[in-house]
């Protein structure tokens, strides 16, 4: 099985698009599948299930500059607090991995790549960091995931 890229955002909360827009910029790309959702931890459980390997892109407020790329190992643990905290997702990223991480599903590989983020303002525009990030990890998955 492909390994699967889930892009996790909300389109309408500024920088909080930078996970579906990764998503979006890689369709087409062959050698993995990709999802996109709203980050809620029903329906990362169910993406994640059954898969081998899993790179899940989001948005995040770790206190960094916005445009920075934190890459994270859930098989190191359990993920920091900070991506618990942007709203929109309801309970968040790393309650979605701590659950399928309960219930036996987690795939053997989960990668995160959270972006720094902003601006989570309903209607915001995207902060040029974060849209010059999304540019970059674009480019950068396909290569990683093929490794």
């Amino acid at each position: 099985m492909k390994p699967l890229l889930i892009g996790v955002g909300n389109d309408f909360a500024g920088d909080d698009a930078a996970g579906r827009l990764v998503a979006r910029g890689l369709r087409g790309a062959s050698g993995f599948d990709l999802a996109e959702c709203h980050g809620a931890a029903a329906d990362l459980v169910t993406l994640m299930e059954g898969r081998e390997r899993v790179l899940i892109v989001d948005a995040c407020r770790a206190g960094a500059p916005p445009g920075t790329l934190h890459r994270l190992d859930s098989g190191a643990g359990e993920l920091p607090p900070w991506l618990r905290s942007v709203s929109s997702h309801g309970i968040g990223l790393a309650e979605g991995v701590a659950l399928a991480r309960v219930l036996g599903v987690l795939p053997p590989e989960v990668e995160v790549w959270a972006i720094e983020g902003a601006d989570f303002a309903t209607g915001a525009a995207m902060t040029p960091a974060v849209s010059v990030c999304v540019a970059a990890v674009c480019a950068e998955i396909p290569g990683h995931l093929a490794g």
